[in-house]
């Protein structure tokens, strides 16, 4: 399942959240380490969610949703992030997050 824009015909930055993160996908540290290799990487960005169930609200705030505090806003994520094979309930969980965070996901 794809959330958000497919950036067409431009370079983009895939991170592989599996591989990026072994084991680990689903505590603070780790959203706080995906935050900052966002906030370090040049749109349009895709997260690949391949072969994971995350369930973290842990992660997705510190990962996601704390994007707001590092100065990014809703426009931002939506226009330049895009999740590749978010799990349907992870997706349900990420949008509830954000919106706690005051970014709402429009997908």
């Amino acid at each position: 399942m794809v959330y958000g824009k497919i950036p067409g015909g431009e370079e983009i930055v895939k991170l592989s959240i599996k591989e990026k993160f072994s084991n680990d996908y689903i505590t603070r540290e780790a959203g706080e380490k995906l935050r900052k290799m966002i906030c370090k990487a040049a749109p349009p960005i895709v997260l690949d969610f391949k072969a994971l169930k995350v369930a973290s609200s842990s992660f997705f705030d510190e990962g996601i949703a704390k994007l707001g505090l590092e100065g990014f806003d809703a426009k931002w994520v939506n226009e330049n992030i895009t999740f590749l094979n978010l799990h349907k309930l992870d997706a349900a969980l990420l949008k509830q997050v954000c919106l706690a965070r005051g970014i709402k996901l429009n997908w």
